[in-house]
């Protein structure tokens, strides 16, 4: 059996719901208090009470910051303090990853590198608080794997640092592509940058509520008032059967079935598909009517993708339709490494899962280009390669 946690934004999501939630449903508040702690922070306080909002009963968690000597923080600086940290790695991982994304959606958000922007003064500090006493809270609960249903944005406009911004903010734009959104939207921001972020990083499923026996439900207690809208975020703790099949992030199979198509008009066709957005495109034979060879060619894409995709497809001709499949596509994480060999530096995609290593693959054409130069075989240059990235089942860490 796997312990999966189902996060419900339905009221929206921000930092501290989140942790309010988390804290409702039963973390050890010990275990989060000790993992904050340890990052060495003045200037701060976490309260948790039981309270009720809008007829809701719930845990509204308050980060409260002194405003008297709170720097502002970039990814380096942020970066150093979890590594100093004495923290579990596997909430040291997941507090780096979501730190990860959000200083990239805020540059993107922006036009600058990550490593150019920052966090303001007040808002680093409770943004580092919140995250990481979010993945303290996660690995306090055991849990194996999180889902998490469509997030609401809001509507109207919000004001932030930057001055009057619409919402989503650009930030929480970026943060939720490829995320379904929910289509209530209350007056004003219901998804924060901090919650956006959270909810991505941890979730590795998005949509129905997984099949399960329920063993608790926490709710978390925002302080915005919406109106016939209630601000708060459910977390529900269910325990699964592991053959129960792996969730992963929507997908869309495009597929058509081809009996009249030259070779050279089939590789025309799979470039088009992945410049138009296919993550990745193929053919295979099958028989269609009367006997007669046929190609079945598919396409798998991100549903924003699919659109394109089907065009493309359909405007080379080479097909009266398609058939379009909604589906999920369970991912690892993947990380490129440079190694150093005596064969010169070699980049390694590692796979991630857990925060384990689960996969090891020297680039090829990295590996074949060293062999040539050193006149050495490939196989050489790849157990090279091998032997100087992570071993399997060493920590992952997907920021490097």
């Amino acid at each position: 059996m796997s312990r999966v946690l189902y996060l419900d934004p339905f009221g929206g999501a921000a930092g501290d719901m989140l942790l309010g939630a988390l804290l409702d449903l039963g973390a050890d508040r010990h275990a989060i208090d000790r993992a904050l702690a340890s990052l060495g922070l003045a200037g701060w306080s976490l309260s948790a009470e039981r309270t009720r909002h809008q007829g809701f009963a719930g845990t509204r968690a308050t980060v409260t910051v002194s405003e008297a000597g709170q720097p502002a923080r970039r990814l380096a600086d942020v970066e150093r303090l979890l590594g100093g940290a004495p923290l579990a790695e596997p909430v040291r991982v997941r507090a780096r990853a979501a730190f990860g994304r959000l200083f990239e959606a805020e540059a993107a958000a922006h036009g600058v590198a990550p490593a150019e922007t920052h966090l303001h003064e007040l808002a680093a500090i409770d943004a580092v608080i919140d995250i990481v006493g979010v993945c303290a809270a996660v690995t306090a609960l055991g849990v194996d794997r999180v889902a998490c249903g469509p997030v609401p944005v809001g509507s109207g406009s919000v004001e932030t640092a930057h001055g009057l911004l619409p919402v989503p903010a650009p930030a929480v734009a970026e943060l939720l592509r490829g995320v379904p959104l929910a289509a209530h939207a209350a007056a004003g921001e219901m998804t924060t940058p901090t919650g956006a972020v959270l909810l991505t990083t941890l979730a590795d499923a998005f949509g129905a509520m997984p099949a399960g026996r329920l063993l608790g439900v926490g709710v978390g207690l925002g302080v915005r008032r919406h109106a016939g809208l209630p601000n708060l975020l459910r977390a529900f703790l269910l325990e699964a059967d592991q053959t129960e099949p792996t969730a992963g992030r929507p997908a869309t199979l495009v597929e058509a079935t081809l009996d009249d198509v030259s070779g050279e008009t089939l590789g025309r066709v799979l470039e088009l598909l992945r410049e138009r957005g296919a993550l990745d495109a193929w053919c295979l034979p099958g028989t269609g009517r009367k006997g007669r060879p046929v190609v079945e060619l598919r396409a798998v894409c991100e549903p924003p993708a699919a659109a394109a995709v089907i065009d493309a497809l359909l405007d080379e001709g080479v097909t009266l339709g398609t058939r379009v499949i909604e589906c999920v596509r369970p991912e690892v994480e993947r990380r490129i490494v440079e190694v150093a060999t005596r064969y010169g530096t070699i980049p390694v995609k590692l796979g991630g899962r857990n925060g384990r290593v689960v996969s090891v693959k020297p680039e090829h054409d990295a590996c074949a280009a060293a062999a040539e130069q050193h006149r050495v075989s490939l196989a050489a240059v790849t157990q090279a390669a091998l032997a100087a990235a992570p071993a399997i089942g060493a920590a992952f860490d997907p920021e490097g």
